[in-house]
């Protein structure tokens, strides 16, 4: 299928034509359009001390390196985009093994460095977890999250059938306190993005009054703020000038929010997240109904607790009752009667107890008739499952269990310096001019004819023009 044959199929006719008269209204024939609606978006997070994360093909940035350099130089994050503006989950893992050393490459050529990795359409395979842990990569963001704010129902046949079919193209899965937070497979952390993004509200559904917009991001923050999770969005810079008053109003949403919401770039929750990985919790008796707390953590760590009695001293200092409170230092005494942590039986594998770990929660071992000692306990000799889906669904209620616990509860915060949740504006630069538009037509036949003559020979050097 080739890429005009795969957007008509993905967007639809309707959308797809409508897609091509808005190119040379976004797009112009030099990178003057797109570099004012980059310094937009740039300017809007400067407001607020923050920064964007910003994806990009390796061709497109081949050839624009000094305007994608001097946004890296202002503070952006730049991570790759693949090489050619194409579908992962049209190739084989040799065949994305290959598309990515050749765009890691031209990054390095460069000399520009990245650390992350977003699909074209999101599109990632299983094949391309594997691929990314390989050659290294801190992170992928990948993963659509879908909130459900918009009233189906109300749309006509043409734009519920657009809108249905970005759900499709973008593997789109319901938000829960544990999808909503990054999480690692293996060495890999995955962030997940959250849809709908300003393609699907401005293309596929045609609203384009930016307070409306607002209004719907605002919402979905409001969601994942909830939830205490991320909230990455994906705004495409070619609409970063339509999009700048809908954003300003979603960054002032974030900054009225009565507990804080951190303000990051990809990398720096990349950063923070494998940081937070190495938490462990300390919490052992005293004497009956008392525990020594001691977190081992850096600085940044939040400690929370709920329905919890704290002396910050010794058991005889006077007490504080804290219920889902921040708890002020990494060392204190708690009055519990039972251990405010989990427990998980012997026979429950390894594997969960590393989840509830890199979720922040105290864990320990202990047996059936133990059980009754902790504030919650989990006997699953089955683990976490064997499908995907399995694990999403027992991980997501795991979490849920936990955070509804109406029993004395140690944990991590989420987010450095007691932040309640965070927000991320990325944006995928998958062209700069209406030259790089159209040859992505171009580009991604060539990738085929690569891919065949791989398929042909078993092994091809992916060529490099463009």
């Amino acid at each position: 299928m080739n890429l005009v044959s795969f957007s008509i199929k993905t967007k639809g006719v309707h959308n797809f034509a409508r897609r091509l008269w808005t190119v040379f209204a976004r797009f112009g024939f030099s990178e003057k359009r797109i570099r004012k609606a980059l310094y937009a978006l740039i300017a809007s997070l400067q407001a607020h001390n923050a920064a964007p994360t910003f994806f990009i093909p390796a061709v497109i940035l081949r050839r624009h390196p000094a305007l994608i350099k001097e946004i890296s130089r202002g503070g952006a994050e730049v991570g790759i985009h693949g090489y050619v503006h194409n579908d992962y989950r049209s190739l084989n893992k040799n065949e994305q093994y290959q598309q990515t050393q050749q765009a890691m490459s031209v990054f390095q050529t460069i000399e520009l460095p990245f650390r992350g990795f977003r699909n074209p359409y999101l599109g990632w395979t299983e094949e391309s977890l594997h691929v990314f842990a390989e050659l290294g990569f801190a992170y992928e963001s990948n993963e659509a999250i879908i909130h459900d704010i918009i009233d189906v129902n109300s749309l006509s046949p043409v734009l519920r059938s657009g809108y249905e079919k970005s759900l499709v193209l973008f593997q789109a899965i319901a938000p829960s306190a544990y999808s909503l937070r990054p999480h690692f497979e293996g060495t890999l952390l995955r962030i997940p993005t959250s849809i709908p993004d300003d393609e699907m509200l401005f293309d596929r559904l045609r609203i384009t009054d930016p307070a409306e917009i607002g209004r719907i991001w605002s919402q979905v923050l409001q969601r994942v703020y909830g939830y205490g999770g991320l909230f990455a969005l994906n705004l495409h810079p070619e609409r970063g000038t339509l999009c700048k008053q809908a954003l300003d109003i979603l960054l002032n949403y974030a900054h009225s929010r009565p507990n804080p919401v951190w303000l990051a770039r990809l990398d720096e929750i990349a950063q923070w997240w494998r940081e937070r990985s190495k938490f462990r919790l300390s919490i052992t008796p005293l004497v009956p109904g008392y525990w020594s707390v001691e977190a081992k953590c850096t600085p940044r760590a939040a400690l929370l607790a709920r329905h919890l009695i704290v002396n910050y001293q010794s058991p005889t200092a006077t007490p504080c009752i804290v219920d889902q409170d921040f708890i002020c230092g990494h060392r204190c005494i708690v009055q519990a009667a039972r251990y405010p942590g989990i427990g998980l039986s012997t026979r429950t594998p390894q594997e969960v107890m590393d989840f509830l770990h890199e979720q922040g929660y105290p864990v320990v071992r202990c047996s059936q008739e133990e059980a009754d000692n902790c504030s919650l306990y989990f006997d699953m000799p089955e683990g976490l499952g064997s499908t995907r889906e399995e694990q999403r669904e027992r991980r997501s209620t795991l979490v849920e269990q936990v955070e509804q616990l109406e029993a004395p509860f140690l944990h991590f915060g989420y987010w450095p310096d007691n932040y309640r949740a965070a927000l991320s504006i990325s944006g995928d630069i998958d062209s700069v001019t209406i030259q790089d538009f159209f040859l992505r037509i171009v580009e991604v036949a060539q990738s085929k004819k690569v891919k065949r003559g791989f398929d042909e020979k078993g092994q091809v050097q992916l060529g490099v023009s463009s």
